[in-house]
């Protein structure tokens, strides 16, 4: 499968799988540190939330960096703070001196992601990039598989300072990968104030404002479900951290055999017919969450409803990466990561609120109610290709 990629998308496959390990080591269990710290629904919602605002605040930024300083100090940069502040997190000892290292644990995704999918986007051909992310993406849900059973493990026998030891040690690897990878990825086009103006000129911002709104959409349900997800499992199925993490694992499954194919049936046929096709059973599965008490069968459910969303990013990633010129690739994936950090800054607040305040499922409801304005949002979605 990786013959599609060139060498430094193998030597960024190793920079993706090392710092999605490191964040999936900690974040889908996250919720139950803040918790063990004292944190409520409400607090333990502000710190992600706060997190996630700087986030999106520096996201535009990040992506016009991209093609300032170069994407390989980006993705550098992103592992080595990273590193820094997953250390950090294991010194402290109450929820509030939590919130200047997530913030910073926030900010390296922020530095990440623009500067990943742009690398991928100048080393691909328009013809078989869908193809391309999926390879790409695979990344995600191996580390996925891995890091929620790891952490659960170490959780139960060492303690949480154990986990954030090894998720920030990791980081090195992301860094020596990082410094293989070859070639000046440096360019002054987007720099200027009139190339900025362009990108936000009639003939792209509509495009782009889609693209934005739909990643507020869709990053709010999967933000809030993620939120509550391992609280409502622990209070009303009294789960172990293992038996959570084992929700996050299966999804990084069924992702990780899906990925591929996605991407292949992207560029088949069609990216927005398959991104729309994927949306549509969403809804449904979320809501499962409301009617279903079988924490085994919500654990199958919930799988296909995220392996479903993941399915979809070759897809959204190709379409948006054609819609406009290279020079301005790394700017129009700035823009939609800030949708998708908005998104995921107001998710967990929203299902928090419902989660305290009406029935505990009610924000899976909620989630799925979101995800039908984001699939009536990509019928908006024009499928154009710009070589």
């Amino acid at each position: 499968m990786f013959d599609v990629l060139n060498r430094n998308l193998r030597y960024l496959f190793v920079v993706n799988f090392v710092f999605a390990f490191s964040i999936q080591l900690i974040t889908p269990l996250f919720p139950l540190f803040l918790s063990e710290l004292g944190a409520s629904t409400a607090e333990n919602a502000s710190v992600i939330s706060i997190g996630a605002l700087v986030s999106t605040a520096l996201m535009l930024p990040s992506g016009l960096l991209i093609d300032k300083i170069g994407r390989k100090v980006l993705l550098i940069g992103s592992a080595v703070v990273n590193m820094i502040s997953i250390y950090m997190m294991s010194q402290v000892s109450t929820w509030q001196q939590v919130f200047p290292f997530f913030i910073l644990y926030s900010i390296s995704w922020t530095l990440f992601i623009p500067a990943r999918m742009a690398m991928i986007t100048a080393n691909s051909e328009v013809v078989n990039r869908a193809s391309v992310f999926g390879v790409m993406n695979t990344s995600w849900p191996i580390a996925g598989v891995l890091s929620p059973i790891v952490s659960g493990y170490i959780i139960e026998l060492m303690g949480w300072n154990k986990v954030f030891y090894v998720g920030a040690a990791v980081n090195i690897l992301g860094i020596v990968a990082g410094l293989r990878i070859k070639g000046s990825d440096r360019s002054t086009n987007i720099s200027s104030g009139r190339g900025f103006t362009e990108l936000l000129g009639a003939q792209y911002l509509p495009t782009l404002l889609i693209f934005c709104v739909y990643g507020i959409f869709v990053s709010a349900a999967v933000g809030g479900v993620n939120q509550i997800m391992p609280l409502y499992l622990d209070s009303h199925y009294n789960l172990s951290a293992q038996q959570i993490g084992l929700f996050f694992t299966l999804q990084s499954i069924i992702t990780l055999i899906t990925q591929i194919p996605s991407g292949a049936f992207a560029d088949r046929y069609g990216r927005k017919r398959t991104l729309i096709t994927l949306l549509i059973p969403i809804p449904l599965l979320l809501a499962s969450w409301h009617f279903i008490h079988n924490w085994w069968i919500l654990l199958v459910l919930n799988s296909l409803a995220m392996g479903l969303w993941t399915m979809t990013w070759p897809s959204v990633l190709s379409l948006l990466s054609d819609s406009v010129p290279s020079r301005f690739v790394g700017a129009a994936f700035g823009i939609n990561m800030t949708g998708n950090r908005l998104g995921q800054t107001i998710g967990p607040v929203i299902a928090s609120y419902f989660y305290v305040n009406f029935v505990q499922t009610s924000p899976f409801l909620i989630a799925g109610g979101i995800f039908i304005l984001a699939t009536t949002l990509a019928l908006r979605i024009k499928e154009t290709k710009l070589v």
